[in-house]
């Protein structure tokens, strides 16, 4: 393996979308600030990452966003409010991306030059007005034909840089990885998929990627990396908690094991910002 990048999608446990039209926010439960171990960990295995913000939530963690970027990780855009692009009109979409970008810069003191769509849900007219917003890197792309919400977003234009990176003048585009096997597209790359599955059939699957790819893209969020009680609504469905809950207090620990499994094999970790200005696009 060449390159990894590990990425988180900094957003509250109630941001998910299969907890919308709950009442959870009311709740008063948090998970960002517990992201500490989390950190920790990065600064045992010498790993830096990108964070990608949810802008409504930049202002009551201003002190975690800083404290982020002076452990040396970078800072990225989630969008305003975690809806999904596919909801919102271009107009929207440029107007609440204007005012995420400055409401993380105010809290975080630092230019936002990174974005991530919830749900990976970007589109290509969207992706085009980041670009004339002042963004530098997108990271939403992701083949997955089997899952409803998430996009093959169209990258016409763009040049495949090496394995994942697509470039177009001066912008970036970085790939969620998939596993193809047997006609699937199995997303071995985080979220659910990698608290669902356990260590040794990690192991298997990664083994099998990297037999083809060079790099890797990891992404993970908040909820996922502590044990910590979520107080989930009551008449949620069995499939829901179940997805909500799975493989979530170990898997921290074995998201040190995925990363050091990826050392080993050669993958050097670097933030997405470093990468752009290890290829001279920064």
């Amino acid at each position: 393996m060449k390159h990894a990048w590990l990425t988180v999608d900094l957003e509250e446990w109630y941001h998910l979308d299969y907890l919308k039209g709950y009442p959870c926010r009311e709740t008063g439960v948090r998970v960002v600030p517990r992201i500490f171990d989390f950190l920790d960990m990065l600064d045992e295995e010498g790993v830096k990452v990108t964070f990608f913000c949810v802008a409504e939530i930049a202002a009551e963690n201003a002190g975690i966003l800083r404290e982020i970027l002076r452990r040396g990780h970078a800072l990225g855009c989630h969008g305003l409010d975690h809806e999904l692009l596919t909801e919102k009109d271009l107009a929207q979409f440029v107007a609440e991306t204007r005012e995420a970008k400055a409401l993380i810069e105010a809290a975080a003191g630092v230019p936002v030059t990174g974005y991530r769509a919830s749900c990976f849900t970007m589109e290509r007219d969207k992706l085009d007005a980041i670009r004339e917003l002042g963004f530098a890197y997108d990271s939403s792309k992701i083949r997955f034909a089997q899952h409803p919400l998430y996009r093959n977003l169209d990258l016409t234009g763009f040049e495949k840089a090496e394995d994942l990176v697509y470039v177009r003048e001066n912008f970036s585009e970085y790939e969620i990885p998939t596993l193809e096997l047997f006609g699937y597209s199995i997303p071995i790359s985080g979220g659910g998929y990698l608290r669902l599955f356990p260590f040794w059939l990690l192991r298997i699957l990664l083994g099998l990627y990297a037999r083809k790819h060079e790099n890797f893209t990891i992404y993970v969020h908040p909820f996922e990396l502590t044990g910590a009680k979520l107080p989930l609504p009551e008449g949620l469905g069995r499939a829901t908690r179940f997805r909500c809950l799975v493989g979530r207090r170990g898997n921290l620990k074995k998201l040190q094991k995925v990363i050091r499994w990826l050392k080993k094999r050669g993958a050097r970790f670097t933030t997405l910002e470093a990468d752009r200005r290890e290829r001279g696009l920064a």
